[in-house]
């Protein structure tokens, strides 16, 4: 094997042990799904068919099954309940699994009372050590890939659905973007307008000091309530429309399995099978089924894998369902061939390696699901909250140009022409020369506006300058953010290249508090260290010691030398220090993101 697929194997081997971590910790590892699909795997494949001599028999076998599944569920209520009162994941292991192994245990001696007390049957039980076993390892992992199915599921929807309500409340942002743009294009041109219209007056009219001082005081009222416009909070203004959430296409079935890793549907099903196959045949025969049954499922792997590649995810569920449904019948042909032609068991291979294959290939789907769904909503959420804010700063710019423009054009050309009013006639030329001044600046404000705005549309504003508290505004529609910037941090975030490795770094911190936290507060604080801004954004939480999805997906060390994540008492901070030169090793990838940081938001700095 090659470097790169060790690499590759060992970290599929660390994600599948975060995952299974995950799930028997979760407090949650008992659940209904678990009890359905254990209501029909006691039923089925891991029905008692010790007592099976005739069709006769099979009801029988359903009704000692279902009695000794509902026996054993209600003796596993109370590991049910302590488990969710639990707040120790060492001891909520030991708890989940200690209850397995003991049902386990218990359930062939239990189903052997059930036939001697509803049909007077003697007991069997000279393989009771291979059935035992048999059940520990099939109830162990069977109803741990049930759990890591569903942790997996709830971890996307509860991710997406985070995730989905954060990028519609910045969809709506969007809107009173639009909006706001649309009112200041109508408000400098009636704004400029009324100002020509009374600066007429004033020419046409007696041209002395007061009048002149009247007419400016106009413009300074204007220029004011352009700077109030400026700086206008954009959540206040209402969207002409709510967002219309995008349509989710139903996935059929088999669209929701994918290949698991290669070998693990036949360890899973020898472990389980092996050892009744000794009890039952001997050594012998459990030797010939490991040597078959080894290179069948190996197989089975590489054609699901060769014909399922490259193809939808309808087809591919296809494909792994006829494949290994194949291998269940010819494992079944070798168990007739081994197996007295009287052991109803030599029929658990048609049912138990597909349906195992199944259940390890959703297992698989839902972990992979988690990944991508995760990154996928995670990069459009941190691009829409930073093309919103780009985009936001850039509405803006009109009205404060509009605004320096009357407050020092305009208004220096009225304090000049009130001072030669003042002293004496003016001129047709003075009064030309004012209103051809003025003009230009009016001009020069409605073209200032119509040059963003067409520029805008053409998406050619590539502004390298990213206004930290702008960010900070964009986000307050989603969460609530409390930040501090000191004086001296102020000053140096003027440079607009750190204000954009800045800008990465917070937006980061905001984009994982909506990811992996149903708080709606966040903190920030920005400060000056030496040749450094140190960021850290915080929220209350614990720091998971394992990713839920994938070990890579921790790449705080991407944001910068000295980033980390750390615990603070009930606070989990990201604290990243952003150097006040650029520097060509810093990079901030949209994807992957930081993996699990905050949980709930803390008033603390």
């Amino acid at each position: 094997m090659s470097l790169r697929g060790s690499a590759l194997a060992k970290r599929r081997i660390r994600l599948g042990a975060h995952v299974w971590w995950d799930a028997v910790t979760s407090g949650a590892f008992f659940s209904r799904t678990s009890l359905l699909l254990s209501l029909l795997i006691a039923m089925t494949v891991m029905a008692p068919f010790q007592h099976f001599d005739s069709s006769d028999d099979y009801l029988s076998v359903l009704l000692v099954g279902f009695l000794g599944w509902a026996l054993l569920a209600i003796a596993l209520l109370p590991a049910a309940f302590a488990e969710r009162r639990l707040r120790d994941r060492r001891a909520r292991v030991l708890v989940v699994l200690g209850a397995i192994v003991a049902a386990s245990v218990a359930r062939p001696f239990l189903n052997e009372l059930l036939f001697a007390v509803f049909y007077g049957m003697p007991p069997i039980l000279d393989d009771w050590a291979a059935r035992v076993t048999s059940n520990i390892v099939f109830w162990v992992a069977g109803l741990s890939v049930i759990a890591m199915t569903v942790r997996s599921i709830e971890l996307t929807r509860g991710t997406r659905g985070r995730l989905n309500a954060a990028v519609a409340t910045l969809t709506r942002g969007r809107q009173r973007l639009a909006r706001f743009e649309n009112d200041n294009r109508v408000a400098l041109d009636e704004l400029i307008g009324e100002l020509r219209i009374k600066r007429e007056a004033l020419l046409a009219g007696t041209i002395d000091f007061p009048a002149v001082r009247a007419y400016s005081e106009v413009v300074r009222s204007a220029s004011h309530r352009l700077e109030e416009r400026a700086n206008l909070n954009l959540n206040l203004i209402d969207a002409k429309q709510p967002p219309t959430p995008e349509p989710i296409g139903e996935s059929s079935a088999l669209a929701m399995l994918r290949p698991p890793p290669v070998g693990m549907v036949g360890v899973v099903f020898l472990a389980g099978g092996l050892p009744y196959t000794n009890g039952v045949g001997g050594l012998q025969t459990a030797v010939t089924a490991l040597l078959v049954a080894l290179p069948l499922t190996l197989a089975a792997d590489l054609v699901t894998r060769l014909l399922a590649r490259r193809q939808p995810p309808t087809v591919r569920g296809s494909v792994i369902v006829a494949t290994w449904t194949v291998a269940g019948i010819l494992m079944t042909v070798l168990a007739h061939l081994l197996v007295d032609a009287e052991d109803p068991s030599k029929l658990v291979p048609l049912f138990s390696m597909p349906l195992l294959a199944i259940a390890l290939a959703a297992c698989t789907d839902a972990i992979a699901r988690a990944a991508i769904s995760s990154r996928r909503l995670e990069a459009v959420l941190g691009l829409v909250a930073r093309t919103l804010t780009s985009k936001t700063a850039e509405a803006r710019r009109p009205l404060r140009n509009a605004a320096h423009v009357l407050h020092g054009r305009v208004q220096g050309r009225c304090v000049m022409l009130a001072a030669y009013a003042d002293e004496w006639e003016l001129t047709d030329a003075e009064i030309d020369g004012f209103r051809s001044d003025t003009d230009a600046a009016f001009d020069s404000v409605l073209w200032f506006e119509a040059e963003a705005d067409s520029l805008g549309r053409e998406g050619l504003v590539q502004s390298n300058h990213e206004d930290v508290a702008e960010l900070v505004a964009t986000w307050g529609g989603v969460l609530d953010v409390s930040s501090e910037i000191s004086e001296e941090a102020a000053d140096v975030l003027i440079d607009p290249a750190l204000s954009h490795r800045v800008a990465t770094v917070v937006n980061e911190g905001f984009v994982n508090a909506v990811k992996h936290s149903e708080a709606k507060a966040v903190w920030l604080s920005i400060d000056r260290e030496g040749s450094a801004l140190l960021v850290r954004t915080w929220s209350i939480g614990v720091i998971e010691r394992a990713p839920v999805v994938e070990p890579s997906s921790r790449g705080v060390s991407l944001l910068g030398e000295g980033a980390r994540i750390f615990q603070r008492g009930d606070e989990v901070v990201l604290e990243v220090p952003v150097p006040l030169a650029a520097e060509p090793t810093f990079s901030a990838p949209a994807i992957p993101r930081s993996s699990g940081m905050f949980r709930k938001a803390s008033p603390r700095a």
